[in-house]
C-alpha cells in the first residue's frame, strides 16, 4: 500500500461514523436512556410528531411511542417494528425501536409507505448449494430477487476477499443502470473496517438520498448519541462523494454473514432518490440472512467431505513412510506426491543442515533468508504467502514468488521444515477505476478524496504466485500431523 492510500485508509478508519451527531432527513429520532427519558431528539422531530424537540428533552416520550416500544428485548441491537400504527403530522408513521448497548432505546420514525399488492414476496432460498457452481447460481438468483423486491436499478453481490479487497461476483441491472461492475475489484479502503463493523450490527443500511442535507441531533449535553445501531445514521461526507462519483443517488446494502463474520454485501444503487417500504426491507434482509445460512451449511458440508476424504488422500503417503526408514530416504516419492497434491512447482525439505530439493525451488540466498524468517515465527506452524517480496522483509530477488510453509516441532531444537513453492504467475486484475486515491483541494485543505471514475482499469500483477486456497491449508495441517508422527516413530 503506497503512502497516499495508507493515509486515506487511516483517515477512513479514524472517522467515528457512529458519533456523527446527525441523521438522514427521511426520518426522525428520539434517544431514550435506561430510565425511559429522552436524552436526544432530532431537530426535525416536529415535522413528524408536531412536537418541538426542546420540549421532549429530559421527559418521557409521547405515550403512544412508549407503548409501541414497550416489548423490546434487552439485548443490544434488538429491534421492535411497528408499521403504520402511529398517526403523524401528515401521514401514518412506521416505528423502529432499537435497543442500544447502554440499555437505552432509539425510537426511529419514518413515513409509512404502502408496498402495494403486487410486491414480490421474500420467500427464502431453501436449497443448500451442492457445489461451487450451484453457490454461484444462488448468488446470481439472490441479487435478481433483491432487485425485483426493492426496485433498485443495480444490485451487486460484493464479496470480501482474504486480502481485504472486494469483488463484484454477481450483478442484476434494471432500467437506467449504466455499465456493469461484474468481475471488477475494489480496494479495501472503499469499505473501511469501521464501516464493516457497523454492517455486522444492522440488518440493512439505507441511504435514500445521498445528496440530502443531514439533520442534527439535539441533546441535553454536547455529547452525541451512539448511533451504532441506527438505521437513520448520517452519511459520511466521503461516502456521499463516493456515491455521487458512481452516479448513485440512493444506496441500499445488506450484510452477508457466515459464521459470525461479514463475508459479503448485497449492495443496491439507484440513480434517483428511493425509499423502499419497511416490510420490503424486512423481506430482503430475510432473503440475505437465509443465503448466509445456506452458505454456512454449504461450507460446513464441504469441509466435512474434505476431512472425510483426507484419510484416502493420505493413504499413499502413509504407505510411503512405512516403506522408508526416514524422511530423507522417502524424499523422491514424497516430493512428487507433494507437488502433485498441492499443485506446487517445487518442494524443499530442511533437515538440520541438510536440504533436499525437487522441482523449481529457492535459490540458496533466498532459501536462507526465508528459512531464517520462518524459524523466527515460532507461533506459526503453517504459513502461506503468495508474494514473498512484499510479505517477507529483506527477501532477496527470487524465482519463487509464493510458498506454503510448515514446521514440525521436536524436543531437540529446530525440527524439519517443509516449503512448497510456486513461481510468479503474471495475471491481470480488473479494478473499478484505479485503486489509487486522488489528492484534491477540498474546503481549503489538500486531502485525499474518493476517485472520480469507476470505469474498468486493468492492473498487470507482477511478483505474485497463484494463491493458496483454504483447502491447501487444511491439507497442510493434516500433512504436518503425519510428519509429526513420522518424526516420533
Amino acid at each position: 500500500m503506497d503512502k497516499l492510500n495508507k493515509r486515506f485508509f487511516e483517515q477512513c478508519e479514524r472517522e467515528q461514523l457512529h458519533l456523527s451527531g446527525v441523521i438522514q432527513p427521511h426520518g426522525t429520532l428520539l434517544v431514550l436512556n435506561r430510565d425511559g427519558l429522552v436524552t436526544h431528539a432530532a431537530a426535525n422531530v416536529a415535522e413528524f410528531l408536531d412536537v418541538p424537540p426542546a420540549s421532549l428533552l429530559g421527559a418521557p416520550p409521547p405515550e403512544r411511542l412508549a407503548a409501541l416500544s414497550a416489548g423490546i428485548d434487552v439485548a443490544p441491537g434488538a429491534r421492535l417494528l411497528s408499521r403504520g400504527m402511529l398517526e403523524g403530522v401528515d401521514a401514518r408513521l412506521d416505528l423502529v425501536a432499537i435497543r442500544n448497548a447502554d440499555g437505552g432505546i432509539n425510537l426511529e420514525l419514518g413515513r409509512h409507505v404502502d408496498s402495494g399488492a403486487d410486491t414480490p414476496t421474500g420467500v427464502p432460498l431453501a436449497r443448500t448449494p451442492a457445489d461451487a457452481q450451484a453457490l454461484a447460481a444462488a448468488r446470481a438468483e439472490l441479487v435478481e430477487r433483491i432487485a425485483d423486491l426493492t426496485g433498485f436499478q443495480r444490485v451487486m453481490f460484493y464479496l470480501f476477499r482474504e486480502e481485504g479487497d472486494g469483488e463484484v461476483i454477481a450483478e442484476a441491472r434494471r432500467g437506467e443502470a449504466y455499465g456493469s461492475y461484474l468481475g471488477l475489484r475494489f480496494p479495501a479502503s472503499d469499505i473501511p473496517l469501521i464501516a464493516r463493523a457497523l454492517y455486522l450490527k444492522n440488518p440493512w443500511r439505507l441511504i435514500p438520498d445521498a445528496q440530502a442535507e443531514p439533520v442534527p441531533v439535539l441533546g441535553r449535553t454536547s455529547d452525541p448519541p451512539d448511533l451504532t445501531w441506527s438505521d437513520l445514521r448520517g452519511v459520511s461526507p466521503v461516502h456521499r462523494v463516493y456515491l455521487g462519483n458512481m452516479g448513485a443517488r440512493a444506496s441500499l446494502s445488506f450484510p452477508v454473514v457466515v459464521g459470525g463474520a461479514l463475508v459479503a454485501l448485497v449492495a443496491g444503487h439507484h440513480r434517483e432518490p428511493r425509499i423502499p417500504p419497511l416490510n420490503v426491507l424486512e423481506q430482503a434482509a430475510a432473503l440475505v440472512r437465509g443465503h448466509g445460512l445456506l452458505t454456512a451449511t454449504y461450507q460446513s458440508e464441504r469441509r466435512i467431505r474434505l476431512i472425510d476424504g483426507l484419510s484416502r488422500r493420505f493413504d499413499a503417503i502413509t504407505g510411503m513412510f512405512m516403506r522408508h526408514a526416514n524422511l530423507a530416504s522417502s524424499w523422491p516419492e514424497l516430493s512428487a506426491w507433494l507437488m502433485r497434491e498441492f499443485h506446487a512447482d517445487g518442494a524443499v525439505l530442511c533437515l538440520g543442515d541438510d536440504t533436499y530439493n525437487a522441482g523449481i525451488v529457492f535459490e540458496p540466498a533466498a532459501l536462507a533468508a526465508f528459512d531464517q524468517w520462518f524459524r523466527e515465527r515460532q507461533g506459526e506452524l503453517v504459513w502461506a504467502g503468495d508474494s514473498l517480496s512484499r510479505q517477507v522483509p529483506g527477501m532477496p530477488l527470487s524465482e519463487i514468488a509464493g510458498t506454503l510453509a510448515m514446521r514440525v516441532a521436536t524436543t531437540r531444537g529446530a525440527g524439519p521444515r517443509l516449503y512448497l513453492t510456486r513461481v510468479e504467475h503474471i495475471h491481470e486484475v480488473a479494478w473499478g477505476g484505479t485503486p489509487d486515491k486522488p489528492v484534491e483541494l477540498h474546503d481549503g485543505e489538500l486531502g485525499i478524496a474518493p476517485r472520480r471514475s469507476f470505469e474498468k482499469w486493468v492492473e498487470k500483477r507482477l511478483g505474485y504466485s497463484r494463491a493458496w486456497d483454504n483447502e491447501a491449508r487444511l491439507i497442510a495441517l493434516k500433512l504436518r500431523e503425519l510428519l509429526q508422527q513420522e518424526i516420533r516413530r
